[in-house]
């Protein structure tokens, strides 16, 4: 295994090293819909307390990019952990054009990679990796 901790939030991977590209914090205001901010307030300022009712803290969204180096293969995984709730989306682009990625979201902070260097599906491609993910 494999960690890197950039500004709060630790990636770790199973296989390949990863490396920091761009980690941009998306400030665009608020979501208007979003009240788990409010505890009692309006009424009384004593309930009011600067975490969510629900006792977490919320985080702005990121656009993250990260370089792994070769050696992802089949059943690897990206496990993100830190100031991060949950994976919003998330792309891959490999070297070799011929290359296959499926990459599965197994649980909110985890990413497990399937790469193929076939259409055939019987060689791993170990080729390095750009990753872009959407985090909140």
């Amino acid at each position: 295994m494999v960690a890197l901790t950039h500004r709060g939030i630790t990636y770790t991977t199973t296989a390949g090293t990863p490396t920091m590209n761009l980690d941009l914090q998306l400030q665009g205001g608020v979501d208007q819909d979003e009240t788990e901010w409010i505890s009692a307030y309006p009424g009384a300022l004593t309930d009011f307390e600067a975490r969510q009712t629900d006792g977490s803290n919320r985080f702005n969204p990121r656009m993250v990019s990260l370089h792994i180096s070769s050696g992802m293969a089949d059943t690897n995984t990206l496990t993100l952990s830190g100031q991060c709730t949950k994976i919003l989306s998330c792309i891959a682009q490999r070297a070799d054009a011929t290359a296959n990625i499926a990459i599965v979201k197994t649980s909110d902070l985890v990413l497990t990679f399937d790469m193929e260097a076939t259409a055939d599906g019987t060689t791993d491609d170990l080729t390095a990796m750009e990753l872009w993910l959407l985090v909140v």
